[in-house]
């Protein structure tokens, strides 16, 4: 029972004979499904591993554990993206081995609390929750924007033996949630029939027939835009946000709601929403309030418009991010930040002006006040929204000129790199964005206001060395950027060494 493209994303099972015959001590139901499993992901097989001198394709196991563990954890594998406790990786079977343990802290911290929302995170993601016992691959499921993401961690199973070995660890692959959930539901539901044909009497196989019957009565796309939001364990706080952004949107004409909301894409298993939907329910951050959520969808209600094109066209520069794709986060945010000022920076300036690029390009700017203080500003754009940029004033960063200038052009990124469907973006920059969208939007930012060019002018021009504290004063004052930017920016480009970068920012 196969499904899906392996090239992209498929999904394997096979039943087969079961090697401990009379002798195996599991139930009736569990000894029926001893099988195999497999999932490929970017052409590449996840579960091939090497055993007893060999290289299998498959993972072998009793399978019922794990078809009853992808039916009933449907909603969060394909709509959760939220990660547990703080976003610690840019994936994330690397983001939960960096917080399994809690972090040395000055602040007290509740260890079994920590653990408790670890592992119902961990429960609800990892394919090794579902393992009973057999040696499976560290795969974790997750929604991701509004891709799907398959990782693999490297997370050692305890009493595995030593010529165990999974060939596929720490990677990262991104696939259409739509196929993808067509592809899962098509291998479930033919295991689950095959199952029920073996025992037809099986009050077990019978509930499970029943659970995965319901994966796409259209009642469950309240739980799934719950989750979507981040709020799937939190119902109630969620019904908060929902009834809020009901409240606001109660006025809107239902074309310009529906737009907004990106109800017309639900599908029966799954619920892409829209990137405007998750910003409005609260999908932001853990502090992200009811008053937050109602002062985002005042701003997405007053920034439609029935046709942007005419704002978007602008933001189609040609940079090439082709060439980067398969470097870090912070160097394709450096490379792509010097592209861009080539491109939208003037040859005779001796600074970036972003305020007047801004202008140039027609982004609206405006200042908002949220509670939620980690949050640095929001952007937005999309076939009905007019690419804005809104700048939080209780941002705990400030708001000092540099500051604004360094969060102007951070967003900046966001509008020219980070679409969504290939048209839309909302995204709330701060702790809980997209790690590797953060990273490569900070470096994108650092280049662009001090490209290489300026740098170097700038540095000959004070006739010091750049280690030296008057001519990181001298530089910063002529971009008009901090002088920590300024250091991190040279160190980042091997002027600075890691001991010269210390006493700069210390000094």
């Amino acid at each position: 029972m196969q499904s899906g493209d392996p090239s992209v994303l498929a999904f394997r099972l096979a039943f087969l004979r079961n090697p401990h015959g009379d002798d195996d001590l599991a139930t009736a139901e569990e000894r029926a499904s001893w099988g195999a499993f497999t999932v490929w992901a970017g052409g590449e097989n996840l579960c091939a591993h090497f055993e007893l001198g060999e290289v299998l394709e498959a993972a072998h196991w009793y399978l019922l554990p794990l078809i009853e563990w992808l039916v009933d954890n449907w909603d969060p594998l394909f709509h959760e993206e939220r990660l547990p406790l703080r976003n610690a990786g840019t994936f994330a079977a690397e983001s939960l081995r960096s917080t399994r343990l809690p972090p040395v802290s000055l602040e007290r911290v509740d260890e079994f609390a920590w653990l408790d929302a670890w592992s119902a995170w961990w429960g609800r993601h990892a394919v090794r929750a579902a393992r009973d016992g057999g040696l499976v691959p560290d795969i974790y499921l997750r929604r991701y924007r509004d891709v799907l993401e398959i990782s693999t961690g490297m997370e050692p199973l305890p009493g595995i033996p030593e010529d165990h070995v999974f060939l596929s660890p720490d990677r990262v692959y991104h696939a259409d949630p739509l196929t993808t959930a067509d592809a899962f539901f098509t291998v479930l539901t033919s295991a689950i029939a095959e199952l029920r044909r073996r025992l037809p009497g099986s009050e077990r196989f019978r509930q499970l027939e029943e659970r995965a019957a319901a994966l796409p009565d259209p009642g469950r796309r309240t739980s799934r835009m719950a989750w979507l939001a981040g709020l799937g364990d939190e119902f109630e706080r969620y019904s908060q946000a929902a009834e809020a952004v009901d409240e606001a949107l109660a006025g809107v004409p239902p074309q310009e709601r529906e737009m907004i909301t990106g109800s017309r894409r639900a599908t029966p298993l799954v619920v892409v929403g829209s990137a405007f939907a998750r910003l409005l329910y609260g999908a932001v951050s853990p502090a992200t309030t009811a008053a937050d959520v109602l002062e985002l969808t005042h701003l997405i209600i007053g920034n439609y418009v029935p046709d942007a094109s005419e704002w978007l066209a602008q933001l189609d520069l040609p940079i090439e991010s082709v060439g980067v794709s398969q470097l870090k986060p912070g160097e394709q945010g450096s490379r792509l930040g010097e592209n861009a000022a080539e491109l939208l920076g003037a040859d005779d300036d001796s600074w970036i002006d972003i305020a007047a690029i801004l202008r140039r390009l027609d982004i609206e700017v405006s200042e908002i006040d949220l509670t939620d203080r980690q949050i640095r500003a929001v952007s937005v754009f999309g076939p009905t929204q007019r690419p804005s940029i809104f700048c939080n004033r209780q941002t705990i960063w400030g708001v000092s000129e540099p500051v604004r200038r360094f969060t102007l052009a951070h967003e900046l990124c966001h509008l020219i790199l980070d679409r969504e469907h290939g048209d839309e973006l909302a995204i709330a920059s701060g702790p809980w964005a997209p790690l590797a969208i953060e990273q490569r939007a900070n470096a994108f930012a650092a280049a662009f206001l001090m490209p290489t060019w300026l740098l170097r002018d700038a540095l000959k021009s004070t006739g010091l060395p750049a280690s030296h504290p008057q001519a990181i004063r001298s530089i910063s004052a002529k971009l008009q950027v901090s002088m920590s930017s300024l250091v991190d920016r040279l160190y980042n480009l091997g002027e600075l060494t890691s001991d010269e970068r210390f006493q700069l920012r210390i000094g």
